[in-house]
């Protein structure tokens, strides 16, 4: 005999696990740390190139329109104020990446939690069919009461 009640809770733990799996699947295989860290060093090189494209198209078009009257001194205050634009960008950019990481690593862990609790109640569905269909003699006398 089916029980209806398992059937659906294994449904809902299929559901779960197909729509979420992806998304929890990187905290069953990193731990905190190396998965912030590896965000981190992600955001760190997507930020890098980012930057690169727009401060390069930025000198470009300065250099264009202002070709005649570049010297050394504003070549060099171009460069200075590139670097520091670059520090300030990718420290918040970095930060913020690796605080979303943290975000969503806490998020998976819970979704681990909670499809572990649907195991748990899974495995009593399972003791308690078993528990239920053993013959009279074969049970204990606490199961008869």
């Amino acid at each position: 005999m089916i029980n209806e009640d398992r059937v659906r809770h294994m449904t809902s733990m299929a559901i779960f696990e197909k729509e979420l799996g992806p998304e929890y699947q990187p905290m069953l295989r990193y731990s905190k740390k190396e998965y912030v860290a590896l965000h981190g060093w992600g955001g760190f090189l997507t930020g890098t190139l980012f930057f690169a494209v727009i401060y390069i198209g930025i000198v470009l078009y300065i250099a264009g329109n202002v070709l005649e009257n570049i010297t050394t001194m504003y070549i060099l205050l171009m460069i200075l104020a590139g670097l520091l634009a670059y520090a300030l960008y990718i420290i918040i950019h970095v930060h913020n990446t690796r605080r979303r990481a943290a975000k969503q690593y806490r998020k998976g862990k819970r979704l681990i939690k909670e499809l572990a609790n649907k195991y748990s109640k899974l495995n009593l569905m399972y003791e308690d069919e078993a528990r239920e269909t053993r013959p009279l003699l074969a049970r204990n006398i606490e199961d008869i009461d």
